[in-house]
């Protein structure tokens, strides 16, 4: 039971962090908002992740794999969030 409230921390960790990074951050780069960017950013958080996972008994795979897919979600929320905005962040 802890380690499902582990995995929903870090999966609404991730998402909210990858969503605020991607808007605030990568608002002036199109190339790194390509469509396979949630993809390698929520393989990269799971990569990160795994080897703790691996060390600390009470956070085990699932959370290493929904941090990653906290990340890809957020990644996938912020370039569609930014796609709406205009160049000064205001919504159309």
């Amino acid at each position: 039971m802890l380690e499902l409230l582990f995995a929903g921390g870090a999966a609404y960790g991730g998402y909210k962090y990858a969503k605020k990074f991607v808007v605030k951050k990568l608002r002036f780069a199109p190339r790194a908002r390509r469509g396979i960017a949630p993809w390698v950013a929520g393989a990269g958080a799971l990569l990160i992740a795994a080897p703790l996972a691996a060390a600390l008994p009470l956070i085990g795979g699932l959370t290493a794999a929904a941090l990653g897919a906290g990340v890809a979600g957020g990644v996938y929320a912020g370039d569609r969030e930014v796609e709406g905005t205009n160049i000064w962040g205001d919504r159309r």
